[in-house]
């Protein structure tokens, strides 16, 4: 006979093990409706409040789906991290600089990046000045004539953009072959045919678009990419040689 106890619903404070403050805990409304349907929440007696962003898992999520804040509190804390190095890490070797900078300030930039990878030139731009700074800091070349296009060939450093393209390609051959968990089949359709002879066998359903936020988002616009690639990338065996063949190639 089942007892009482097993009709008992688990809350989610003891499936984890912790328990909630109610005046640490807030709502965002995450919609780009005029006149979205609102409700009020409350937690332990206590009515939360609302705000339009929040931080989650270290990125800065905001009620109308833009990313310019956390675009914004990103290139904020990479810059002081940047500055950090001038002050303190006064050397003239460019590989020791450039080692500083990918350990503590590229981190800064990259974290998350497939979530919030941009589209609007403003955010691109944003975000690619922070390395134009540290091209400078590396070369040391800080003069107004000195142009940061060659340091940066000089350094041979990708543009920050490019390589944002190539993590979420890298993730979608993650997602494609079963090395993360998130399930393919929810978010994925093969293509049912190819239409030209370069097309690869791995080419994928484009999903219709009606938004410049879907259109930009993961799925969408990593898809798009990830159809035009060459068939000796898409069709790779391993991570490894998926990772070889897309060093080798120019995404700008």
């Amino acid at each position: 006979r089942k007892t009482q106890q097993s009709f008992r619903k688990i809350s989610t404070e003891d499936r984890w093990g912790m328990s909630f403050h109610p005046e640490k805990c807030s709502i965002v409304r995450v919609t780009r409706a005029r006149n979205p349907i609102t409700a009020d929440y409350t937690l332990k007696g206590h009515k939360l409040d609302v705000e339009d962003s929040t931080r989650y898992l270290g990125v800065e999520l905001q009620s109308n789906m833009s990313w310019n804040r956390h675009v914004s509190k990103t290139t904020s804390k990479a810059n002081s991290t940047l500055g950090f190095l001038r002050r303190n890490l006064r050397v003239s070797n460019e590989n020791t600089k450039t080692a500083a900078y990918n350990a503590m300030v590229r981190p800064i930039l990259e974290y998350c990046a497939t979530v919030w990878s941009q589209h609007t030139k403003t955010n691109i731009n944003k975000v690619e000045v922070v390395q134009r700074r540290a091209a400078r800091y590396v070369t040391n070349r800080y003069r107004n004539t000195s142009s940061v296009t060659n340091m940066l060939e000089h350094l041979e450093w990708e543009s920050l953009a490019t390589r944002r393209t190539k993590m979420k390609l890298t993730m979608l051959f993650r997602i494609i072959h079963g090395l993360v968990a998130i399930p393919a089949e929810d978010y994925l359709t093969p293509a049912t045919s190819t239409s030209t002879r370069s097309s690869h066998n791995q080419k994928l359903f484009q999903t219709p678009v009606s938004t410049e936020l879907y259109k930009n988002s993961f799925f969408p616009s990593t898809v798009r990419t990830w159809n035009s690639l060459p068939s000796s990338a898409a069709e790779a065996p391993d991570l490894v040689s998926f990772k070889r063949e897309l060093s080798t190639l120019n995404l700008c």
